[in-house]
């Protein structure tokens, strides 16, 4: 065995030399230049060369250089950590790599192991190892004898057995210091590890360290530079990692360490003593839930990935170079798909959370008249998820009212600004993506775009040549409904167009712009086929949330969610907020409620229902997923088999009239569910399902339908494996027995297991590599079994990315049928909608409505559909009658808490439900068509816009006379309340007597002002009545109490009866004496006021009487109906 010893030694042998280990400054004492026999430095050099080479490929000479360096190699696989139990593997310690230091030169941080060859230089050269004590010049020139050499090798064993082993970081050449990356792993454990100062000499000056970038280094900064708004994520071996400021950010929203270190990626002078960037590591297999963690933060995240695998890099012409990294991967809240659940988990829903929609929405502008009163507006809503994109342009007055509606409608969770905003719409859409107070749930991502002077032109030529390229694509296809709908795109309007062509070019980022291809869901949002419900509407009605915790518990929507799966819900959610107003389609789908309903026993039913209990994956989602490439082989089978089962299960229908359902969108949905069997069995025949629910790339392919490339290597696998066979013939003949038999130990395969005492582990030739052992055993790889384990490795590689290839061209065939299959998914979310509703009309109390043309709304004994599932008690009900051509305005007065918003709120609800073709909480309603549903309600300034209370109140309802039918329902509470009584009442009366007069649309108008009453008596065909919630007083005046009966009836309330609110309140009791008190003097004053103004008008009436008499009766028919008047003021 070839010792580091210096080359030639002192012919002393005394006894003491044998007993005394040398002390740690002899062995490092300078020597003078070796006249011996050993080979020169250069030699050595050159050795060590040639062996890095001859490993990775070149022929392979047997000798114990090569156990040197495949034992280091493999070592970087197990933890070196020793154990002292006898039956217990000892694998070698995993060599650290010697750091670089600014002359590229390497710095060793252990003592080098036996049987390692040490690459020698000038410096170094006068400071080799000796085991022998210092001597002059003239005794080392004495030559060694035979004697003295096997004392230098013994204390050499000695000195190695203390202070490492034979794969110690001493024992790693410096030609590997020049080598940036030789495995994937190396270059983690390379930043892992602190640099270590090279050590200074005397007499000679330390280079000072600078702050070198490594190739890796220089790729992340590259990389970085380019995306500087993305938290990068970088894989690095068997890690990823995130470096500068991006570590300190994942640090803090993923609570992982951050190593300290540089933050910056423009060499600042001031981290100019940092050498490094700081870092922080995750697991590979847990990327995906920290990219989640991210994202959902509201970050935008990059991974960056190698595009090289260490065998295929071995083997190549670029193995000295660092792996080829590029950013593969962009994630945003709008944008991540790549989880089959998404960003909106199961459990989210189930706590009571607003359920996330999804969208990505893109939004422009410009003034209509110099000003920023109105603006134009453009709207491309898209949801990646699914593929549905809504588009929209309009034109909005300065208290963007349309735009909130849109907004809340839509609930992006990413929006998309291109050019400037006016004011007004930036402090919007600031307040909403900022705001809890929303269907939003959480703060929205805002990002923003340019938009220059011709982008009308720019953006019609850019969506002109993105569908033209497509057309190109599918010239083989359906040519004239693609050129149809190529058309539609192109006549969308300029402001669409322009958001359209900066959402291309967005999702093209991301890799998600192929949703731009299904244009069959381009959706308009202003196609009046729908309800309107502004945003306000959605708000104080709490369609979607509650306006207590702002979750979905105790919202519409939650009231009537019955579905079985998700995107069930999410076409649920889109009827709740747009309500129908086509009457035939309004009837074709209650009427399917009420089947469904009335046919809860039928075989049929009952087999959808357990049809739809077994759909547990989000189809739509995992659709989209398939479209986009993204999906994983087990999310495809499981996908591919549930559009079996739904295709089996009904498998023996043909048409509709096969179905036995009345109805037409019952019997047309389930005819369209068996439609896609054969493409569906087309592809499971092509897939080993055993392998993909285990994720088995290399053999998902059933063996007749895989491609020549796989076939290819799986031979070639199967060819190495054999030579490896084979080649137990040569082992065995080596060690002088009959058979070897290959063993894995810790996932290394075909070693060679030798016991340590036996006659054949003194046969073992030197060039054999010891890879790992117990204190009983040792395990080798042969020389050619490290070849052929690397040529394996190099087809197994190369059989991953063919099989890689060979799937992704599968799923652009699924790809194929999307169309299909969507319609299939929508087919069976059509009938959760149905059987959710038929699960709400299931419940005591409800009914069928009826539906009419006229805009009425009937309702008897009606109840509020959320309210009375909160409380324990029962719902008090009401009747409600409200005719365009009779009674058309209730003007609603009671005490305070009496009940009187909880009323007007049922009647929109119970119009909604209607109209949403669900049946609704009465006795019985009959409904007229609404187009729309306005209301103002609650009292809450603007402080972002600088309005006060009064003036949002106004505002809100001047948008209302602006948007109002004859077909709408409106509800004003309270309106006038911010301001004097006088003009209060003023403001309200006017308003009311416009809402009836002129726009004649159905009105619930709430009011603490009793003068209003006396607007009544001026509609004679009562379009305008008056009632109250209905009370009882007990108790002295002093000391009365009320109660409530939650009941609507003919009249007016007098009083509020605010003290009894204060009381209930738990006011000091000093301070409830002193409102009574305070309440009667005032209730007195105004009496007394209103007797002496009757008593001053009766006495002017009476003195005109006389003169009144000559004139004639007109006149005193006019002087009777004063006093009568005064009269009943009084």
């Amino acid at each position: 065995m070839p010792t580091m010893s210096s080359q030639s030694s002192p012919p002393s042998s005394s006894p003491a030399l044998k007993r005394k280990q040398q002390t740690i400054s002899s062995f490092f004492t300078k020597k003078p230049s070796p006249n011996g026999q050993k080979p020169s430095s250069q030699a050595v050099v050159q050795g060590v060369i040639q062996e890095k080479n001859e490993q990775q490929g070149k022929n392979i000479p047997s000798g114990k250089e090569n156990a040197v360096f495949v034992g280091k190699s493999f070592s970087r696989i197990e933890d070196g950590q020793r154990k002292d139990d006898d039956d217990d593997d000892i694998i070698l310690p995993a060599p650290k790599r010697a750091k670089m230091g600014d002359a590229g030169k390497s710095t060793p941080t252990e003592p080098r192991a036996d049987g390692d060859i040490l690459q020698s230089s000038q410096r170094t050269e006068r400071f080799k190892f000796s085991s022998s004590q210092a001597v002059n010049e003239n005794e080392q020139q004495g030559g060694d004898d035979e004697h003295s050499r096997k004392e230098k090798e013994k204390m050499h064993q000695k000195f190695v057995r203390k202070l490492g082993g034979p794969d110690c970081l001493v024992g790693i050449g410096k030609s590997a210091a020049n080598e940036d990356e030789t495995a994937a792993g190396a270059e983690d454990a390379e930043d892992d590890e602190e640099p270590v100062p090279a050590p200074t000499t005397k007499g000679r000056q330390s280079k000072k360290s600078g702050s070198k970038l490594t190739p890796m280094e220089k790729q992340v900064i590259e990389i970085k530079r380019k995306h500087m708004d993305t938290l990068l994520i970088v894989e690095v071996g068997y890690k990823f990692r995130f470096f500068g400021e991006d570590a300190r950010t994942a640090a803090k929203e993923l609570s992982i360490v951050c190593i300290p270190g540089k933050m910056r990626f423009d060499e600042h002078p001031s981290e100019a003593h940092l050498e490094r960037f700081a870092s922080a590591s995750i697991p590979v297999h847990r990327l995906h839930v920290h990219v989640k963690r991210l994202v959902t933060a509201g970050h935008k995240v990059g991974v960056v990935r190698q595009l090289e695998t260490a065998a295929l890099k071995a083997a190549g012409d670029n193995r000295n170079a660092p792996f080829v990294r590029k950013l593969t991967n962009v994630y945003t809240k709008g944008t991540y798909i790549d989880d089959a659940e998404g960003l909106s988990a199961p459990a989210v829903a189930s706590m009571g959370a607003t359920p996330a929609t999804g969208y990505l929405l893109c939004i422009t502008e410009s003034n209509t008249s110099g000003s920023d009163e109105r603006v134009h507006v453009g709207i491309v809503a898209v949801q990646p998820a699914t593929g549905d994109i809504i588009y929209d342009e309009f034109e909005d007055g300065f208290m963007r009212g349309e735009i909130e509606t849109r907004l809340l409608h839509i609930a992006p969770c990413e929006i998309l600004i291109v050019g400037e905003l006016t004011k007004a719409t930036e402090k919007l859409v600031k307040q909403l993506s900022s705001s809890k107070m929303n269907v939003f749930g959480d703060k929205v991502r805002v990002e923003r775009a340019p938009r220059s002077r011709t982008a009308a032109v720019e953006s019609h030529s850019r969506v002109s040549t993105f569908y033209a390229d497509k057309l190109k694509s599918t010239e083989n296809a359906d040519d004239g409904k693609a050129s149809a709908l190529l058309e539609k795109v192109l006549q969308l309007p300029d402001q669409v167009t322009i958001c359209l062509s900066s959402m291309i070019d967005h999702l093209s980022e991301y890799g998600l712009e192929h949703v731009f291809d299904l244009t069959k869901y381009f959706q308009s949002f202003s196609a009046r086929s729908h309800m309107l419900l502004n945003g306000n509407t959605l708000t104080s009605l709490e369609i979607y949330q509650n306006q207590t915790d702002y979750s979905s518990k105790g919202s519409l929507f939650w009231t009537m969610d019955r579905t079985r799966t998700r995107f069930g819900q999410r076409m649920l959610r889109k009827w709740v907020g747009r309500p129908l107003l086509d009457k035939s389609q309004l009837e074709e789908r209650v009427g399917a409620v009420e089947e469904l309903l009335n046919s809860e026993q039928n075989a049929l039913t009952d087999r959808l229902k357990d049809l739809l209990s077994k759909v547990k994956s989000d189809l739509e989602r995992s659709l989209i997923r398939i479209y986009y490439g993204k999906c994983t082989r087990p999310e495809l089978l499981t996908v591919l088999q549930t559009l079996q089962l739904i295709a089996n299960s009904f498998s023996h229908i043909n048409s509709p009239a096969d179905t036995g359902f009345e109805s037409t969108i019952i019997s047309e949905a389930v005819a369209k569910l068996p439609t896609i069997r054969e493409d569906v069995v087309m592809f499971l025949d092509k897939i080993n399902m055993h392998a993909a629910k285990n994720d088995d790339k290399y053999e998902f392919f059933r063996e007749s339908e895989e491609s020549d490339d796989i076939t290819e290597q799986k031979l070639g696998i199967a060819s190495v494996e054999h030579d490896l066979e084979q080649h137990r013939d040569v082992a065995a003949e080596v060690m002088g027995k009959k058979k070897v038999d290959y063993v894995t130990s810790s996932g290394i395969e075909y070693l060679i297991e030798v016991e340590n005492n036996s006659p054949q582990f003194k046969r073992v030739p030197a060039s054999w590599a010891k890879i790992s052992g117990t204190k009983k055993l040792s395990r080798f790889h042969t020389p050619d079994v490290i070849k052929l384990i690397r040529q394996r490795d190099q087809h197994k590689e190369a059989l991953a990315a063919a099989c890689d290839k060979e799937y992704m061209r599968l799923l652009a065939e699924i790809s194929s049928k999307y169309q299909s299959f969507r319609d299939c998914i929508q087919s069976l979310a059509l009938l959760d909608c149905l059987f959710s509703l038929a699960a709400v009309a299931s419940q005591p109390g409800y009914t069928k409505p009826q539906y009419t043309d006229q805009t009425r709304i009937v309702v008897e004994q009606g109840r509020h559909p959320m309210v009375e599932q909160l409380l324990l008690d029962s719902y008090v009900p009401n009747d409600t009658h409200l005719d365009s051509d009779q009674t058309r305005a209730l003007l609603v007065t009671g005490p305070n808490m009496g009940g009187k918003s909880s009323y007007v709120r049922q009647v929109a609800l119970i119009a909604i439900m209607g109209q949403i073709g669900s049946y609704v909480p009465a006795k019985s309603a009959t409904l007229g068509m609404l187009d729309a549903v306005f209301t103002r309600m609650g009292a809450f300034d603007n402080m972002l816009t600088g309005e006060s209370t009064f003036m949002v109140e106004l505002s809100e309802t001047a948008d209302i006379l602006k948007q109002a039918t004859s077909r709408s329902l409106v509800i004003l509470d309270e309106l006038g309340r911010g301001t004097s009584t006088h003009d209060g009442v003023a403001i309200a009366q006017a308003i009311l007597d416009h809402m009836v007069r002129t726009i004649r649309s159905l009105t619930l108008f709430i009011t603490h002002y009793q003068n209003l009453s006396a607007m009544a008596k001026s509609f004679p065909n009562h379009e305008l009545r008056n009632v109250h919630m209905r009370f009882t007083e007990s108790g002295d005046r002093n000391d009365e109490e009320i109660t409530f009966l939650y009941e609507v009836g003919e009249g007016v309330a007098h009083r509020s009866y605010g003290l009894n609110v204060a009381r209930l309140a738990n006011l000091p009791p000093s301070v409830l004496d002193l409102a009574r008190q305070k309440s009667s003097e005032l209730e007195e004053k105004i009496r007394r006021k209103r007797l002496v103004n009757a008593a001053k008008n009766v006495e002017s009436i009476l003195t005109k009487e006389s003169s009144a008499v000559n004139d004639g009766g007109a006149e005193q028919d006019l002087i009777i109906e004063k006093l009568i008047g005064f009269a009943e003021q009084l």
